[in-house]
């Protein structure tokens, strides 16, 4: 066995860790019944196992060079950074409802650069993941579904916020960017 298949062979009780550890976090931050929240936790936790388990079953590997694990990492660093830098900000006040409304727009942070930081940080730590294990079928195929599950996530996300916050949201969105920022023209 080379140490990339050992690691491989190893690397499902990292990711079950992983996903345990969001259940659990998920459990102790939703509100409501024991029941829902329990269910909520276990739900997240799985599709995290799967999400993240999927690239180290046998499949094709795309191989040949050694860039697209290091970009790949390079992917996978940035976006677990940017996730827990917008997740400190959105800790910062209190979200309502099962959509998740923050009380106060965040604008602080990575917020004032890009209005989906954590969601631009899943996209980016998916990719890189994949790219990592370099799986055929999760880059071809399950990959694509995540992205455009996190698309749509967005943009529903993103009618709620206008809902609730009407024209101070209207407003954020012409000054800063959804997933990349904006370049501002000096006048």
């Amino acid at each position: 066995m080379t140490p990339i298949e050992i690691i491989r062979s190893q690397a499902w009780s990292i990711v079950l860790i992983i996903a345990t550890t969001i259940s659990v976090l998920t459990f102790l931050k939703v509100e409501g019944k024991v029941s829902f929240r329990i269910g909520l936790s276990l739900a997240r936790g799985l599709i995290f196992f799967a999400i993240f388990y999927s690239p180290l079953i046998d499949q094709p590997r795309l191989s040949g060079s050694i860039a697209l694990p290091i970009i790949g990492i390079v992917l996978l660093v940035s976006g677990i950074i940017l996730v827990v830098l917008g997740s400190i900000e959105l800790t910062k006040t209190e979200l309502h409802g099962v959509e998740g409304v923050p009380e106060e727009i965040i604008t602080t942070g990575l917020y004032s650069m890009i209005r989906h930081p954590v969601n631009i940080g899943f996209i980016c730590t998916f990719v890189g993941w994949y790219m990592v294990w370099s799986g055929a079928y999760s880059l071809y195929y399950l990959l694509p579904i995540l992205i455009i599950g996190l698309v749509i996530e967005t943009f529903w996300e993103e009618r709620n916020l206008e809902r609730v916050s009407g024209d101070r949201y209207k407003e954020y969105k012409k000054k800063v960017g959804m997933f990349f920022p904006k370049i501002r023209r000096k006048e």
